[in-house]
């Protein structure tokens, strides 16, 4: 008779593979085909210096969120549209944090935290942008607080941001 008992090896295996039907899952709500989108008028215009963006979002009392995203993509563009532009987490989010967009493919020179400057595409592999889109918060200090990888719907992303108390 065969030993029903798993290896922590089987488990891990055994757990991975759920991980990916889960993410096969909901990445099939979205049809991953290009879609145009714009950034809400309402995200901050920025000449790139995160440092400078940081100290003001923290003289404004909020948070400074980067979003990066890649042009036409559609989990780019359903997040967009779920958090940033219409109903009430656009209107928490515009409230608590000064959101900035990064394309990862892009050229422009953008000073980060670390006082060095990076075109979008090489701070976007610096910081190990993986997937689009990516949304990143950086605290008060100077530091990132919070990666969110991938698309989320809108409460599960709500519940990943850290707001501060009010």
């Amino acid at each position: 008779m065969r030993n029903l008992a798993q290896t922590p090896f089987q488990s891990l295996i055994f757990g991975l593979i759920l991980a990916l039907l889960s993410i096969q899952i909901q990445a099939k709500e979205i049809e991953a085909k290009p879609m145009h989108y714009n950034m809400p008028s309402w995200f901050k215009s920025s000449f790139l210096d995160i440092l400078a963006d940081v100290d003001e979002a923290r003289s404004a009392g909020k948070g400074l969120l980067i979003f990066f995203h890649l042009e036409n993509c559609p989990f780019c563009a359903h997040l967009l549209k779920d958090n940033f532009t219409t109903g009430p987490n656009k209107e928490k989010i515009q409230r608590n944090f000064d959101v900035i967009g990064i394309d990862v493919k892009g050229d422009l020179p953008v000073v980060w935290i670390d006082g060095k400057t990076y075109t979008e595409k090489e701070l976007a592999k610096k910081l190990g942008v993986f997937a689009t889109p990516a949304v990143f918060v950086l605290g008060p200090q100077h530091e990132v607080v919070k990666k969110v990888m991938g698309y989320k719907k809108p409460d599960e992303f709500m519940a990943l941001l850290p707001f501060r108390k009010q």
